[in-house]
């Protein structure tokens, strides 16, 4: 079986008397009409929240200065998100990302505040002790034959209760490094540099997933693991990789985080969880639906961030941003879910 077998050999025939409506797209190729809409309706629903939002708070809502505002809160979001979506892909959960984010920005100001270890190093050993938490989740689920669900639920527990024991339940304030605050508060050309680093990260990632051996292997992986192991895809390998991906990205984004806010609390890295799976699938249902992908994750991020934006401003309760990303997620993977058969 050849990899490009793979792929073929985990999608089912369509049953017997089911037809698809079809739309011609140019070049003459054609798709199910629900996989066309989709594929536009997210950016569609950006553009409506936007124009929304704009006519009832023009003077608040519809400036560049919030603009700006709106990208750099959820350039880190963004930034897990991206990482989420490596595991995703080969069919794996992570609900250890959040937490791991947290540890990152845990030992970065606390390397540097309370150890007096240098900034670079400091930055080196936060990531790679997140990747080392994503290292052995992979080892968990390969290894172990561990549920990646259980393996990253006890892992997420692990590391909120490390990050409270080293930091005694305290917040990390007091002499942070000037260069850990540029990291998070500089500007190039007027542009947040958390802005910019989302954009590299996910160019990076589009560019491995979508133009390169190993990304074509993790979605393989995704179709039909027993498939892609007989094709000579070494599954348990990119399986560690995959996690360990998502550690890497993890612990980058708690070294911007930590820039941003100047400080290092235990208390944020958890609340990411539930708003980057939301992000994660519903991008899913974008660009390229019923796939996890960066661009549809990207748009999906800017999406839930207008929304909860524009809700506040216009001046709903408090409670309604957890209450608008859980129905999100929820629309989110019920839509996945759809999109994923219907592009069988």
């Amino acid at each position: 079986m050849t990899l490009e077998s793979t792929a073929a050999a985990a999608v089912p025939t369509l049953p017997p008397g089911r037809q698809r409506r079809m739309v011609r797209l140019h070049g003459g190729r054609s798709e199910p009409v629900a996989i066309f809409l989709a594929r536009i309706a997210l950016p569609l629903i950006l553009v409506l929240l936007v124009v929304t939002f704009s006519v009832l708070e023009p003077e608040t809502f519809f400036t560049v200065a919030n603009l700006k505002t709106i990208l750099n809160l959820q350039s880190v979001l963004g930034i897990l998100a991206l990482g989420l979506i490596m595991p995703l892909i080969i069919g794996e959960m992570d609900l250890s990302v959040a937490a791991n984010l947290g540890l990152g920005m845990i030992l970065v100001t606390g390397l540097t505040s309370q150890q007096g270890l240098g900034l670079v190093p400091a930055i080196a050993l936060a990531v790679l002790g997140c990747t080392v938490v994503g290292l052995v989740n992979g080892l968990m689920v390969t290894r172990l034959q561990i549920n990646s669900l259980i393996a990253t639920l006890g892992m997420s527990t692990i590391v909120t209760g490390v990050v409270s024991a080293y930091t005694n339940g305290g917040v990390f304030y007091a002499d942070i490094p000037a260069g850990l605050l540029k990291i998070g508060q500089s500007r190039v050309g007027g542009i947040p540099l958390p802005i910019v680093y989302a954009l590299i990260i996910a160019l990076v990632v589009w560019y491995v997933l979508s133009s390169t051996p190993l990304g074509r292997y993790l979605y393989a992986i995704g179709g039909s693991r027993d498939a892609a192991r007989l094709s000579g895809v070494p599954v348990k390998g990119l399986t560690l990789l995959a996690f360990a991906g998502a550690g890497l990205l993890a612990g980058i984004g708690g070294v911007v985080q930590a820039g941003i806010l100047g400080s290092g609390s235990p208390t944020v890295g958890p609340p990411f969880l539930l708003p980057v799976f939301a992000a994660v699938f519903l991008g899913a249902t974008a660009i390229e639906p019923g796939v996890f992908n960066v661009w549809g994750t990207i748009i999906a991020v800017v999406t839930l961030q207008v929304g909860v934006t524009g809700l506040a401003l216009v001046g709903a309760p408090f409670w309604i941003e957890p209450v608008f990303t859980g129905v999100a997620l929820i629309i989110a993977v019920s839509s996945a879910r759809f999109l994923r058969g219907e592009a069988l």
